[in-house]
């Protein structure tokens, strides 16, 4: 038997609902928030890993050392 699905609310009421929150209660939602978007992103990177869509560390390496080196030559 199939689970019944949560009920949607429109962002407008979601901003409602974040608005009445306590201090304490914004902080925790605030930090759940970044953690939900954090797995999501490591789901992305493991789901690129396992399918092959990567790049070579030394690519990576040499791609940060001349942003840098640009970054530093502009600032």
């Amino acid at each position: 038997m199939a689970q019944p699905q949560p009920e949607r609310l429109s962002v407008g009421e979601l901003l409602r609902l974040v608005a009445e929150l306590s201090p304490v209660e914004h902080e925790e939602f605030v930090e759940q928030m970044k953690l939900q978007w954090l797995r999501k992103e490591l789901k992305k990177g493991e789901d690129d890993l396992e399918n092959g869509r990567y790049l070579p560390a030394a690519q990576v390496i040499s791609d940060l050392r001349e942003r840098n080196k640009s970054f530093r030559e502009k600032g």
